[in-house]
């Protein structure tokens, strides 16, 4: 079926980016500063963090929001100095710089992510240069990645949805409540388990799927 594709929108984490660097900061470095701030060792931290986070889960702005963490926990760091200290281990996934050449020409290129300003202003300072617009639901518009998050990114990019390609690694949150939206959205699963016709393993796949709306 054709459609006049105008956008293409990517979320961050396990899709243009691998997760080492939000692993390190939720998994090690937060763990870390509980430890050090409260003088109990580091598994203790570790277990007691793993456990809250699991009790607020992902379905919550705050499991998302680190500002949010240093206050439950009382911890004299800045975030953003915080962060910054584990900038490096931002990675790429290594399909990406070649997507986002082949797509920059023919499409305006988009990211939607549940992910804090915080944490975005790093895991895209890569490819900042490929991107006319960069969303954080949370800071931006004050909401969850759900399909009412996508509507009103698309008013504020005046696009139809009908316009607008969406890719992420979240079946809920970029699948089901972009396609909610009347977006045409692709699931990616990188280890290749689900079978779908908007599924994909690689983003390469999804080049000959767009030409596919094209014709």
């Amino acid at each position: 079926m054709r459609r006049e594709i105008k956008f293409i929108s990517f979320d961050v984490d396990g899709t243009l980016v691998t997760p080492s660097f939000a692993d390190i900061v939720w998994l090690e470095a937060l763990p870390q500063a509980v430890s050090d701030e409260w003088g109990i060792p580091l598994e203790d931290a570790k277990k007691m963090l793993y456990n809250d986070y699991n009790v607020i889960g992902p379905n919550r702005p705050e499991w998302y929001d680190l500002e949010y963490w240093v206050k439950r926990y009382r911890l004299k760091i800045d975030p953003k100095s915080f962060v910054n200290q584990y900038k490096d281990a931002v990675t790429l996934y290594p399909e990406v710089i070649d997507v986002l050449e082949r797509l920059k020409d023919t499409y305006e290129l988009v990211v939607i992510s549940n992910s804090s300003r915080l944490f975005l202003e790093i895991t895209t300072r890569p490819l900042q240069c490929y991107f006319k617009y960069i969303f954080s639901t949370l800071s931006d518009l004050k909401m969850m990645k759900d399909h009412h998050a996508y509507l009103e990114i698309c008013r504020i990019i005046s696009a139809s949805p009908s316009e607008v390609v969406h890719v992420g690694d979240s079946m809920e949150l970029d699948y089901v409540q972009a396609k909610k939206a009347g977006i045409l959205a692709f699931y990616l699963d990188r280890e290749g388990k689900k079978k779908g016709r908007r599924f994909i393993k690689d983003l390469r796949d999804l080049l000959p799927r767009l030409l596919q709306y094209r014709m």
